[in-house]
């Protein structure tokens, strides 16, 4: 038989008692170390902070600075020939930034970095609140605007989308409350003045000559006369105009060619002497592929409406920094800036007047060669890039900001 160990017995109650006998002291001390580690830990890291604070650089705002921010309803020629050419030059030549952003871009936080706030052409109540929060900052607005929208008809999809009245209402709220109202069409200028009461800021666009003048001048190899049109599409204002080349291309056979950019006229889609390409390249690429077209006569119809004599003088002067010798309704649009047979050839909006001018011009390369000489030193003298400038720094923005 095994012999059984005794087992000793744990001495738990001592240990309790031993536990007990000093608790009172240990807490007292942990909670009296926990509360001045607390006090020096909060003293510390306040100190630490303040530190960091001063040698930190200030924080940056996330949205930058700049001279002007612009606001556009879309990427459009508009846009880039009237706001983006001139302003592009202040930033090459001086301390002068802008940004470019669509309407829904935009943020509050935008509008406060900016100065002076560029609205382009916006027609929708989105947009407005845009401009009503600039003017919350204590902004300085401009609206850029090349259309008459309240005199447009409703005869196409563009036309019955401005003639919306909620639309018709925001365009008009943006000419009465812009601070600024800038056009590009004398005409324009006045009809708001007379219908919204106010003064309006005028002064064509511009050419960046520069883009031209880096190309080579190409001579054309051959004597077919070439008829070319470069623009949006413009089924009514081209009406009395098709018959017209109907018969122009009937009559000289494959003597001339019509070539057709952006837009060709359904009636002459399909006709051999005809070529057309579609359009929608960035404005630099396009004047100068316009530059190197060679063309002999440019098309510069237009309708005789109220809305028509607002638009602006846009194909005089493209035609003429491209020496295309213009031919151009007889509208207050063009014949502003056009001598008859000098700098361009001013007809009738009729089917009878464009065939008849059409004709002098094709037979007649005198007259042709006087016209383009002429309207490219016209253009040059009145439209120049550095003119443009100027008048957006005198009329609209600081004179300082563009260096």
């Amino acid at each position: 038989m095994a012999l059984i160990k005794k087992k000793r017995r744990r001495k738990v109650g001592r240990r309790r008692l031993r536990t007990r006998r000093f608790s009172t002291a240990y807490r007292q001390g942990k909670l009296d170390g926990f509360h001045r580690g607390k006090a020096d830990g909060y003293a510390q890291g306040h100190s630490n902070a303040l530190t960091a604070t001063e040698n930190a650089e200030p924080l940056r705002n996330v949205t930058p600075a700049v001279d002007v921010l612009v606001i556009s309803a879309g990427y459009i020629p508009s846009l880039d020939i009237g706001v983006i050419q001139p302003f592009d030059h202040m930033r090459q030549h001086g301390n002068f930034q802008f940004e470019v952003k669509l309407d829904h871009e935009v943020s509050k936080e935008m509008i406060a970095a900016a100065k002076t706030i560029v609205f382009v052409r916006n027609v929708e109540p989105a947009a407005y609140t845009l401009l009503e929060w600039a003017h919350e900052l204590r902004k300085r607005t401009v609206y850029v605007i090349d259309d008459n929208f309240l005199e447009i008809q409703p005869t196409t999809p563009v036309g019955v989308y401005y003639s919306d009245p909620t639309i018709r209402e925001t365009f008009t709220k943006f000419l009465r409350n812009a601070q600024i109202v800038k056009v590009d069409a004398p005409d324009l200028g006045t009809y708001i003045e007379q219908k919204i009461n106010r003064k309006v800021v005028y002064f064509p666009a511009s050419v960046d000559f520069d883009w031209l003048d880096e190309q080579p001048r190409h001579e054309k190899k051959n004597d077919q006369i070439v008829i070319g049109y470069e623009g949006a599409a413009k089924d009514e204002e081209f009406a009395p105009v098709v018959p017209a080349l109907m018969k122009i291309l009937d009559y000289y056979g494959g003597f001339v060619r019509l070539e057709f950019f952006g837009y060709v006229p359904a009636p002459l889609a399909e006709h051999p002497s005809v070529s057309y390409e579609e359009g929608g390249m960035e404005y630099k690429n396009f004047i100068q592929k316009l530059n190197m077209s060679n063309w002999d006569i440019g098309l510069a119809p237009l309708g005789d409406t109220i809305f028509h004599k607002g638009k602006t003088n846009n194909k005089m002067r493209e035609y003429g920094a491209c020496r295309i010798a213009g031919i151009y309704s007889d509208n207050p649009v063009y014949s502003r800036w056009v001598t008859h047979g000098e700098s361009g050839y001013l007809v009738p909006h009729t089917e009878e007047g464009w065939y008849e001018g059409l004709k002098d011009m094709i037979e007649n390369p005198t007259l042709r060669i006087g016209i383009r000489e002429n309207a490219e030193a016209v253009a040059r003298q009145l439209f120049s890039l550095n003119t443009c400038v100027e008048n957006w720094k005198k009329y609209i923005l600081d004179t300082q900001a563009g260096g």
